[in-house]
Formats: structure tokens, C-alpha cells, sequence
């Protein structure tokens, strides 16, 4: 089945997206003027308004406060790990009120979701995770704001007055799609080939899902410097992860599908042991001249590709990244070319020709005496 395991290829449709930004209050403070309240956006890209979404009002965060006076000696820590949610339209302290004192000034660093106990060491230069395990916590999203020094008032950067809270996602995301290279081919002759094939399962392998962040502060003061690897330090050993099949209908055409939905996956290196490994069943048909029959059944057939490319070497931190899986249903090779626009160099089966020759005649020279 070498020639099965060479029938899959991969595209890397979409890289690097990032989420969505968030939307602080819905309406005006109906607190004192000089309580401290947040404006909270998710980070796409950039720092302008239209790259920034809404951020989830039912997900309380974390916020650190460290007060800066005239001298050394007057700074202490103002909040540690409060926890900050959406009440009454604004984004605030919930355990206790905190005002803008009169001199001075403040640096906020916020981490989101909120945890009581065990979330990130916060100090006023750093945020560590130590051993965060994404595959005990596959559905939490990870976020760091963006430190937001020497505040002396509320401001109004996005939307409403408060302190600016900009979040990046500190995990990467991955989604996957498939589809077949090709479905029908017509010959010079006439007769015609088709395929059908049924994904009975799919995992990605030696993925993984625990490690170690540490950011730190850029010499900016606001801006979080990351790993140059762009990627987590991980720890213990690697899994699979299987991808739910279940919705995939039998593939018939060159529709694209989704496999499940996009996970949250720890930020790490692909080498060629990250690998995307599924079990298909494929029927081809054949048509030559009195309808398609059934011609061949390859029966549960495991195949496996590299999630590693020259397009993408590592899952980064803060990407959304989404894979299409192009499955050739036969042994293939490439066009060259794109006819169809998607980004994706064209696949086409490969035909069978025949190689023939003849060996020599093994000549043989023999002296005998016969007796008749």
C-alpha cells in the first residue's frame, strides 16, 4: 500500500488569524467617577479599534496593580490577582471597589480567565505558566493583556472610559477541513474512473499538550517579548489526539468538509513526528461504456502525512490555524498548476503504463556425446 500512503497531501489554507477583540461596557459608569473600572478587547493584529472583538461577559479575568508614587519608597502593590467581571455594564473589581488615587499613578497587567489559585505568576516585568496541561483543559483560552503603564484616569481607547485591556491568546488554535483531490476523471478513450471513500477515523500524533510560558515586558513597557521560537517550552510526553469523523459524510465530490471544531492546542515545534494519520475505506468505479460498476475495494487503509511544511514549521503562539486535508483517492502526482483558484496546486491520478522488456537469451554451449 506504499503507493496509499503517498495518495495524501496537505495545503495550509489558513494561517495565523487571530481572535477577536472585546467590547467593554454596554453603557455608560454608574459608579463614582474615580472608581477603576477596565475597557476589555481581545488583540487581532494591530491596536486600532476595528481589529479589536467583544470579549466574552460571562469570562471573569485576573488583574495585578502595582502603585508608583514620587519616590521608591511611596510604590506598593495596589491589586493582586483581583478578580475583574462585567457587572452593571462595566468591567470591574468584584471582591472589593478600588478608586484612581489623587497623585501618583498605576500599572495594570491583566490575564484572562481568572483563577483563584494556580493561574499564572504575574510580576511587574513578567507572566509565567508553569506545567499548563491543555489537554486536562482543552476548552480554556489562555490570554495576556497588554500592560497598561502610568495610568493616572480613565481613558477612552475603544469604547468606553477605564483601563485599557487588550488580550492576545498565549495558546495557538488549530481547525481541520478535508476534501478529495478529485472525484471522476474521463480517459482519452472514453471510459471513465471514480471514487468514493469513507473516513472511519482521524488523529493527529506525538502532539504536545503540556509546557511552560514565561513573557517578558518589552523595552517599551507595554508589549509582552515571546519565545523566538514564537512557541511554549513543553514537558511530559506526547499523545494523539483524535479528531471526531463522525458528521463526515461518504466523499463523493471535492466539497470541502470541517472535522469536528477548531482546538485549542499547546504552541510547539513540527517536525516530522507530528504526523495526521486516518483509516479510509476506498471504492473505485469504473465505466466503460455500460455504467459504473464496482471495481476495487481497499478496505480500511491507514494512511498518514506530515503536519510540517515549508508553509508552516509551528504551531505559534496566538494563531488560529486552519488545515485542508486534499486526499488523493488514488496514487497521484501534481499538475503544476492551479485551474480551479483555491491556492492549492492541482492533483491528477497517475495512469498505469507498462515498462516491458525482454531478458536475454541465457546461451549455453555444451559438448555431449549422445549414444543412440
Amino acid at each position: 500500500m506504499k503507493s496509499l500512503r503517498s495518495a495524501i497531501w496537505f495545503a495550509l489554507v489558513a494561517a495565523v488569524v487571530a481572535a477577536a477583540m472585546v467590547a467593554c461596557a454596554r453603557a455608560e459608569m454608574d459608579v463614582p467617577s474615580r472608581a477603576i473600572a477596565f475597557q476589555v478587547a481581545n488583540h487581532s493584529a494591530s491596536l486600532t479599534r476595528a481589529d479589536v472583538s467583544e470579549y466574552d461577559e460571562q469570562t471573569s479575568f485576573g488583574a495585578y496593580s502595582w502603585y508608583k508614587g514620587e519616590s521608591e519608597a511611596d510604590n506598593i502593590d495596589f491589586m493582586t490577582n483581583e478578580k475583574v467581571s462585567f457587572v452593571d455594564g462595566v468591567w470591574r473589581t468584584t471582591e472589593a471597589s478600588y478608586y484612581w488615587p489623587k497623585g501618583g499613578s498605576l500599572d495594570f497587567i491583566c490575564y484572562s480567565p481568572y483563577f483563584a489559585e494556580n493561574g499564572p505568576a504575574v510580576a511587574e516585568n513578567s507572566i509565567t505558566w508553569n506545567s499548563w496541561s491543555v489537554t486536562e483543559n482543552p476548552t480554556v483560552d489562555l490570554m495576556y493583556a497588554t500592560k497598561a503603564p502610568h495610568m493616572t484616569a480613565p481613558t477612552t481607547t475603544y469604547y468606553y472610559k477605564g483601563v485599557p485591556t487588550l488580550f492576545h491568546h498565549a495558546l495557538a488554535k488549530v481547525g481541520f477541513k478535508l476534501r478529495l483531490a478529485y472525484d471522476e476523471v474521463e480517459a482519452a478513450a472514453g471510459d471513465k474512473t471514480r471514487w468514493e471513500v469513507d473516513i472511519h477515523s482521524m488523529k493527529i500524533s506525538n502532539i504536545y499538550g503540556s509546557g511552560s510560558l514565561t513573557l517578558a515586558l518589552n523595552e517599551d513597557g507595554q508589549n509582552w517579548d515571546k519565545p523566538t521560537s514564537n512557541a511554549w517550552t513543553t514537558s511530559g510526553e506526547p499523545a494523539e489526539i483524535a479528531l471526531d469523523c463522525s458528521q463526515l459524510p461518504t466523499l463523493k465530490t471535492t466539497d470541502v468538509y470541517e472535522i469536528g471544531t477548531p482546538k485549542f492546542v499547546l504552541p510547539q515545534s513540527l517536525g516530522t513526528d507530528q504526523r495526521v494519520v486516518m483509516v479510509v475505506t476506498i471504492r473505485t468505479y469504473r465505466d466503460i461504456g455500460d455504467g459504473y460498476n464496482l471495481f476495487l475495494t481497499e478496505d480500511h487503509v491507514s494512511i498518514a502525512g506530515e503536519l510540517s511544511s515549508s508553509a508552516i514549521t509551528s504551531w505559534g503562539i496566538n494563531q488560529n490555524i486552519t488545515y485542508t486535508f486534499i486526499l488523493a483517492p488514488s496514487y497521484a502526482q501534481s499538475t503544476g498548476t492551479d485551474l480551479d483558484g483555491d491556492g492549492i496546486i492541482d492533483q491528477e491520478p497517475t495512469v498505469v503504463y507498462f515498462d516491458p522488456a525482454v531478458n536475454d537469451w541465457e546461451n549455453v554451449e555444451l559438448t555431449a556425446s549422445i549414444q543412440l
